[in-house]
């Protein structure tokens, strides 16, 4: 995970086409997690329980409502103090799983988090990238919209929700131009 901060100083060392290399088609931006959700430690079962040798997590636990739209405001008006999450490269279609498994591509140790979250799905050939829920406790919401039934296309700047965890979906060439000196000015769609 980059900070917005780390990015600036890395796009004024690279070529945008580097840049772009290095950071894949799309990014996920967030306020940065506490520490607790940051790290991607195997969660501990003890010498207990043989059969569960990675640790079973924590059931998920109950949406904040509030939450959601407080965590929205920050990603507009804080963003040099965001952070970027950094994902596998992704080409042609690729299928990205979120969710609190430590197996999953993007792991996020939020008790409002699901085990297996939701899906995020590349299509290259259309430079465009679509979101399912798996059935989630909490849900899985675009722009702080209703919640996710089926699967969805998202847009340039919309505000992804997993429960009560926010991400910026930014095309790379938006976040490239944000990082430029002059600052581009696109905010989320649904602010």
């Amino acid at each position: 995970m980059f900070t917005v901060e780390e990015l600036k100083k890395l796009s004024k060392a690279l070529k945008p086409a580097a840049l772009r290399k290095q950071l894949g088609p799309f990014v996920l931006v967030q306020r940065p997690p506490k520490a607790e959700v940051t790290e991607k430690l195997p969660l501990s079962a003890g010498p207990e329980d043989p059969t569960n040798p990675w640790g079973e997590p924590e059931p998920t636990g109950l949406l904040k409502v509030d939450a959601v739209s407080s965590g929205t405001l920050s990603l507009v008006f804080q963003f040099d103090t965001l952070s970027v999450a950094t994902l596998p490269p992704l080409q042609g279609v690729d299928e990205l799983s979120v969710g609190r498994q430590p197996d999953c591509d993007l792991v996020i140790n939020h008790a409002s988090v699901s085990k297996r979250h939701a899906t995020l799905r590349w299509v290259a050939e259309h430079n465009r990238a679509s979101l399912q829920d798996l059935g989630s406790t909490n849900g899985t919401y675009i722009n702080a919209g209703s919640k996710l039934m089926g699967e969805a296309g998202l847009h340039d700047g919309d505000i992804i929700s997993f429960g009560e965890v926010q991400f910026w979906y930014l095309l790379t060439e938006t976040l490239i131009d944000r990082l430029a000196p002059q600052g581009g000015s696109k905010l989320p769609r649904g602010v």
